[in-house]
This record gives structure tokens, C-alpha cells and sequence, in this order.
């Protein structure tokens, strides 16, 4: 942790009446890391930096990119088709080979965007989504519930499409060492 996120724990444990109540020693350092190591009282949903890509995959309707119309050797159908297997190519581009992807990054949830929306294989070409509506449902896939400690040590919001979640400035568990520092803080 950096020396700024240990006094905002250092803070925040002298604003808890459970936490500030405990004596400074060994036993009280492992009892509030353990407390923040937990969901805090209200959610907060934070971007995951390692999405596995089955879970982006599972929240993504495949056959979305099949077009709705049958092939009629039209241009407008070709372009379609085309348009359509081009944001699946950047699908399968962003996924293949990789058992992780960090959706922290904006750009990431930008292409996963892109890939999964405005394809034009509805009827007559309308537009739809393999990811749901703005593709809301591929990227509350890439959303997990932040500690504690993590909600505390936030950076922040981001927003892609019409989903908000908030940035990891700490991501991991929080250690009875990290909580001496923070008395020293």
C-alpha cells in the first residue's frame, strides 16, 4: 500500500467506533484487516482486472451474429454480413488465447462494446446486440463486489455504455502488517 492509502486506513479504522475501540497490538491488527477483507455495509461494484474469458463469454448471444435475413447475393446483405463477422473477428481477436482480460482498462470495455453491439443482422438489418441492450449484460459481467478495503481505496468511477462502476486504487487483501504501517502512517 502507499503511504497515502495507509492513512486513509488509518483514518477511516480512528472513524469506526468497533475498529478505533481495539487495543494497537497483534490480535486487533488481524481482527480489522479481517474486517477489511469484507463486503462492505452498502455494495460498491468495481471494474475486474482479470475477467475470465469464459464469463464474457457466457454473457455474450453468439447466434446474434447470424444474420436474421436470408443471404438474397444483394450488396446491402453482403455488407451486413460482413459488418457483422468483422465485430466478431474483434471479438475473437480480444479473447483468443488469453484466460483473463483486465476490464479496468477503458479501451478493453470499449472493444467489447463495439464487438458486441449495432449488429446489423435483425430483420431487414436492424440492429441488435449479442451483449444486451448497449451491451449492458457483457459488461456487468466484467463487474465484481469490492471489499472494504477496496471500496475505501477507490479511484474513482468509470463509465462504458450505460454501466458505472468504480476503479480499484487497492485491489487485493489487506494484511496485519499492512495495518501496523498504517498505525505508523
Amino acid at each position: 500500500m502507499t503511504p497515502t492509502q495507509l492513512q486513509a486506513i488509518k483514518a477511516d479504522i480512528a472513524a469506526d467506533p468497533v475498529m478505533s475501540a481495539l487495543p494497537r497490538n497483534g490480535d486487533s491488527n488481524y481482527e480489522i484487516a479481517r474486517l477489511y477483507n469484507l463486503p462492505p455495509t452498502v455494495a460498491m461494484s468495481v471494474w475486474r482486472t482479470e475477467v475470465p474469458t469464459k464469463t464474457i463469454r457466457s454473457a455474450i448471444t453468439l447466434s446474434s451474429y447470424t444474420p436474421n435475413d436470408a443471404a438474397d447475393n444483394t450488396a446491402t446483405f453482403t455488407n451486413r454480413a460482413l459488418l457483422a463477422q468483422t465485430k466478431q473477428i474483434n471479438l475473437q481477436i480480444m479473447l483468443q488465447g488469453l484466460d483473463h482480460v483486465d476490464m479496468s482498462l477503458p479501451q478493453a470495455r470499449a472493444d467489447l462494446r463495439d464487438a458486441v453491439t449495432q449488429l446489423p443482422t435483425g430483420a431487414a438489418g436492424a440492429l441488435i446486440s449479442a451483449g444486451g441492450a448497449s451491451g449492458a449484460t457483457v459488461l456487468t459481467a466484467c463487474l465484481r463486489n469490492a471489499t472494504r478495503a477496496e471500496k475505501l481505496l477507490n479511484a474513482g468511477t468509470s463509465t462504458t455504455g450505460t454501466v458505472t462502476a468504480n476503479l480499484l486504487g487497492f485491489e487485493g487483501t489487506v494484511t496485519d502488517r499492512d495495518i501496523e504501517a498504517s498505525w505508523n502512517a
